[in-house]
């Protein structure tokens, strides 16, 4: 495999149930190369991507939702609207839990939009939790869907990028190889012979592991999840509620808490956490959550609770 391209994420919609706190409904868009791999699809979502310069005609598209409340689903609409009026030579995907097709028919045959099924490619997923089901497998990554717990079916996703050969730039330099197309040779595991001696492909490289981001959804946090989001490079997770002051509706309403989320990544190893759909009831208590979650992290892991229109690159 070529080194690996940047991985762009774009936290167009990081807010939650409703718009009381100003935060666009959920809508988090991540690039790599010509994907577009888009999770949940809340309203406004649409104009976060044209504001980026995001495109979803152009680009090879999975849309991963996690389930159908409103506030994760409501820019769907609109958009397969736009999508019906543009030529594009490349299908979308559409990756949902069970009643995903019956979702799709309701709204194409609502909006007159019963053309775009010819145009859509439908994945409904069924899967038994603690199970991660590998759902799309392109040539340098793999998507996993997982069952979360939210009341309704839903689930959350796994991008797991393949594992990849690294050139070590210090080996090859005291072994005086040059640039060029030996060194490609190297990379595809050949061996080479440099001033008559024998040069090992596995003497200068390395297998390195992809990088492995996980978006939750909306779910409770439950025993199971910790394995799921095991080492990840980037956790999405939902932190609905303080557990010091609304632990009750998290149980209720099948949320997760601040403290809950950012004790299982550290018991997970995870590497970078971006706590998203944080209520509004918190808006002007922000540096309260952080302060919470950094004090539970101990410095242990990134915590990140960011903005609309904030872009992180891995």
């Amino acid at each position: 495999m070529k080194l690996p391209p940047p991985i762009k994420v774009y936290f167009i919609g990081t807010g939650g149930t409703t718009p009381f706190s100003l935060r666009n409904m959920p809508c988090i868009a991540m690039k790599y190369e010509n994907y577009l791999i888009q999770y949940d699809f809340g309203e406004y979502c649409q104009y976060g991507l044209i504001k980026h310069g995001l495109h979803p005609f152009r680009s090879k598209t999975y849309i991963l939702i996690s389930h159908f409340h409103v506030d994760h689903v409501g820019g769907l609409p609109p958009f397969l609207h736009t999508y019906s009026l543009v030529e594009s030579k490349e299908k979308i995907t559409l990756v949902g839990p069970s009643g995903l097709r019956v979702f799709l028919d309701n709204i194409l045959g609502i909006f007159g939009l019963e053309d775009l099924r010819r145009r859509i490619n439908v994945v409904e997923v069924y899967v038994q939790r603690g199970v991660l089901e590998p759902i799309i497998d392109e040539r340098y990554f793999t998507i996993y869907a997982f069952r979360t717990i939210h009341g309704v079916p839903a689930l959350g996703y796994v991008f797991k990028e393949k594992p990849y050969t690294r050139l070590l730039k210090e080996k090859l330099k005291e072994l005086h190889i040059p640039l060029g197309p030996i060194r490609r040779r190297l990379l595809r595991g050949e061996d080479i012979i440099v001033n008559g001696r024998l040069i090992r492909a596995q003497d200068v490289t390395k297998i390195v592991s992809g990088r492995k981001i996980v978006y939750t959804g909306d779910t409770t946090v439950f025993e199971e999840l910790g394995e799921v989001i095991r080492d990840a490079d980037l956790l999405i997770h939902e932190a609905t509620y303080l557990k010091s002051e609304h632990e009750k509706y998290a149980e209720e309403r099948y949320h997760s808490t601040v403290e809950d989320v950012c004790e299982m990544a550290v018991k997970s190893g995870v590497k970078r956490l971006a706590l998203v759909h944080i209520s509004p009831r918190y808006s002007k208590n922000m540096d309260k959550i952080r302060e919470i979650a950094e004090s539970i992290v101990g410095g242990k892991i990134e915590v990140l609770i960011p903005e609309d229109g904030d872009i992180l690159i891995l």
